[in-house]
C-alpha cells in the first residue's frame, strides 16, 4: 500500500500535469482563434481581388467591342450607337428569361 507522502507526490504530479494540459488547450485555443481571424480576413481579400477580377474583365470586354467596332469604320459615335443597340438587345433578352 502506498504511503501517504507516495500519494501526495502522485496527486501533485497529476495536478501538474493537468495545469500543463490546460495551458496548452488555452494556447492551441488562441492559436485557432487567431487563425481564424485570419482565414477570414484571406477570404474576404481574395473576394475582394476577385471582383477587382471581374470588373477588369468586363473593362476588357468592352474595350474590345468597341475595338471591333470602330475598326470597321472608325466612328466612335457610331461604335457607341451599334454598344448600345446591343445592350439593349441583351436586356431585352434577360427580361424574357426573367420571365
Amino acid at each position: 500500500m502506498a504511503t501517504r507522502n507516495e500519494t501526495e507526490k502522485t496527486l501533485e504530479q497529476l495536478e501538474k500535469l493537468i495545469q500543463e494540459l490546460v495551458r496548452r488547450y488555452e494556447v492551441a485555443e488562441r492559436d485557432r482563434s487567431d487563425l481564424q481571424v485570419e482565414l477570414n480576413k484571406t477570404k474576404t481579400e481574395l473576394q475582394n481581388v476577385k471582383n477587382k477580377i471581374g470588373e477588369q474583365e468586363k473593362r476588357l470586354e468592352h474595350y474590345e467591342l468597341k475595338q471591333a467596332f470602330l475598326s470597321v469604320d472608325g466612328s466612335d459615335k457610331k461604335a457607341k450607337k451599334k454598344i448600345g443597340k446591343i445592350v439593349k438587345e441583351i436586356d431585352k433578352c434577360i427580361a424574357l428569361l426573367n420571365d
